[in-house]
């Protein structure tokens, strides 16, 4: 059981089968004894994840305690212990660091997504364990693949090919997770970031503003997913990415049964992102994809933004 952990971040990242069962002894004090745990979770005590963590915390003797309300934190709490989503585990973060500054918490990211590195990670002071084989919906694994193909395309080669078969989920999680510490380590983060994301908001907003009751049509991940192939129009527009590029990336979509074009016209996108949040200038930064497995940040115009989208 090898950790994954960068050399700049306080923080060790557990990916293994089974691993939540090993959750009260890994939450234990370095010098040994028991802990009072501060459980944030919103799911059911009887859900896969919260069951299996805490069974574990009673075996190794920790004590659980619950937030009774909004309006009262405990203070005899010396861990947290953070269980969720996305949504779940951004909050929770955000939460320890506001209530309980400096002391230690346990991120258990219980969805595809969340195992893939969106949690807060750069003041994570203790450890993140991911669970590969946590059963998942079919709409999380759906949200899980557009993030891999947002890796596969700005970063990793082998992770695209990887992406034809029956891949392995907890190899993947490694490989991602590799990939946001590396950006991390030098200060790139923003090239993962904004892979894709800026057009898929664009396209989300497009689509709300031509049919406001459709929201829950389409989900959020399949708008990043149009967004990275807008994205990568654009790059082939600028003569920024390889020409065989788009072709490629619209294979695996398909693939995956994604969408790359929305049900707007090309001008609607183009109205849609000049409304967006602009930097000075009346630029924005954008990460583009150059040739598989590589990607860079560009600055563009808004103007620009034309003939993106298959008439």
């Amino acid at each position: 059981m090898k950790p994954i952990g960068p050399k700049s971040l306080p923080c060790k990242i557990l990916v293994e089968r089974g691993i939540l069962r090993k959750a009260g002894a890994l939450l234990a004090p370095q010098k040994g004894g028991s802990r009072r745990v501060l459980w944030m979770c919103d799911l059911p005590d009887t859900d896969p994840a919260p069951s299996v963590v805490l069974a574990s915390l009673e075996k190794a003797g920790h004590t659980v305690v619950r937030i009774p309300d909004e309006e009262h934190y405990p203070s005899d709490v010396d861990a947290l212990l953070i269980v969720g989503d996305v949504d779940k585990i951004g909050h929770g973060t955000c939460f320890a660091e506001d209530y309980y500054p400096g002391l230690p918490y346990v991120l258990v990211p219980t969805t595809f997504e969340a195992q893939l590195g969106f949690f807060t990670i750069d003041n994570t002071a203790g450890l993140v364990l991911c669970d590969p084989s946590l059963p998942v919906s079919e709409a999380d694994f759906r949200r899980g693949i557009v993030e891999l193909i947002r890796y596969a395309v700005g970063f990793d080669r082998l992770l695209f090919d990887l992406l034809y078969t029956d891949f392995d989920r907890a190899a993947v999680i490694r490989r991602c997770l590799s990939i946001r510490f590396d950006l991390l380590d030098a200060g790139k983060t923003a090239l993962f970031d904004c892979l894709g994301t800026s057009f898929g908001w664009a396209v989300r907003a497009a689509l709300h503003d031509k049919a406001p009751d459709a929201d829950e049509e389409i989900d959020f991940s399949e708008t990043i997913a149009i967004g990275l192939a807008v994205a990568t129009r654009y790059a082939l527009k600028t003569g920024y990415c390889r020409q065989d590029f788009l072709s490629d990336l619209v294979g695996l979509l398909t693939y995956h049964g994604l969408p790359n074009s929305a049900l707007i016209s090309d001008e609607e996108l183009r109205a849609s992102f000049l409304a967006l949040p602009w930097e000075d200038g009346g630029k924005s930064t954008l990460s583009l994809p150059r040739r598989l497995g590589e990607c860079g940040l560009v600055r563009v115009k808004p103007t620009d933004l034309t003939g993106l989208l298959p008439s």
